[in-house]
């Protein structure tokens, strides 16, 4: 009965290694660089997608950007559909930076920044995650020994 015990035991005490191997390992340099890539690219993003906002809109239409308070040149249609067309091309730059920044820095640390990991897994959601690692591995298992007894292996 003991060697029961002392069986869940160790393998309580493996799953709690391979749990606490597979998070992952924040440096102390790691927020500090997160929000210098994070603030970077979106600073760069947002002026691309202004220079081509304006850019765009005198191709398009022949005359300079109009320009909010000058109220005796510009008509108000046009001064707001220049805001409205400019603000969403700077919103998806932005969003699109932040996520290509999100992903460099996956790829280079093999994690996401501690600022956009959801910290917020409920036991609940932890027990399940367990379960289905659990049912994962007794599948590959079961799988591995078909395909030996289909190959005649042992």
């Amino acid at each position: 009965m003991g060697s029961k015990d002392t069986k869940k035991a160790a393998s309580r005490a493996a799953e709690k290694a391979k749990a606490k191997a597979q998070t992952p390992q924040h440096t102390p340099v790691s927020g500090p660089v997160w929000k210098i890539l994070s603030i970077g690219s979106t600073i760069v993003a947002t002026k691309i997608a202004t220079d081509a906002a304006q850019k765009g809109w005198k191709l398009a239409t022949g005359r300079n950007v109009p320009v909010k308070g000058d109220f005796e040149r510009e008509r108000t249609r046009d001064v707001v559909l220049f805001t409205a067309l400019s603000s969403m091309a700077v919103a998806a730059a932005r969003v699109a930076a932040e996520r290509g920044a999100a992903s460099y820095y996956r790829r280079s640390t093999g994690h996401l920044p501690k600022a956009l990991e959801d910290e917020k897994v409920s036991p609940t959601d932890k027990k399940a995650s367990r379960k289905l690692a659990k049912g994962k591995a007794k599948a590959e298992r079961a799988t591995q020994k078909a395909i030996d007894k289909a190959t005649g292996r042992r």
